[in-house]
């Protein structure tokens, strides 16, 4: 792994935890930019909506299982329960 891509998967890390299990919505002004794209067809684009949805995910942790960092695009997934609202695969640029 290149010194680029290892400090970008270090972000990315940092950003999801704080984000998605440690529910800190102000993680969302430190690490996501304009214009936010949604993968998920349950939830619509936009960074209002992903500071709305975080603290409704009760029962939500993410826990990466699979990481992948290449330029500047990091790739995780994570085990996805049957049911849960967030999808496994999350495809973010490093911002940091």
């Amino acid at each position: 792994m290149t010194e680029q891509a290892r400090r970008n998967t270090e972000i990315v890390l940092t950003a999801m935890r704080q984000l998605f299990k440690e529910k800190d919505v102000t993680a969302r002004d430190r690490y996501w930019a304009d214009p936010y794209v949604q993968r998920s067809p349950q939830m619509p684009s936009g960074l209002d909506t992903l500071r709305a949805a975080v603290p409704g995910l009760a029962g939500f942790s993410w826990e990466p299982q699979r990481i992948a960092a290449q330029g500047d695009l990091v790739f995780t997934r994570r085990p996805s329960p049957a049911g849960d609202p967030v999808r496994r695969f999350l495809m973010l640029p490093a911002r940091g």
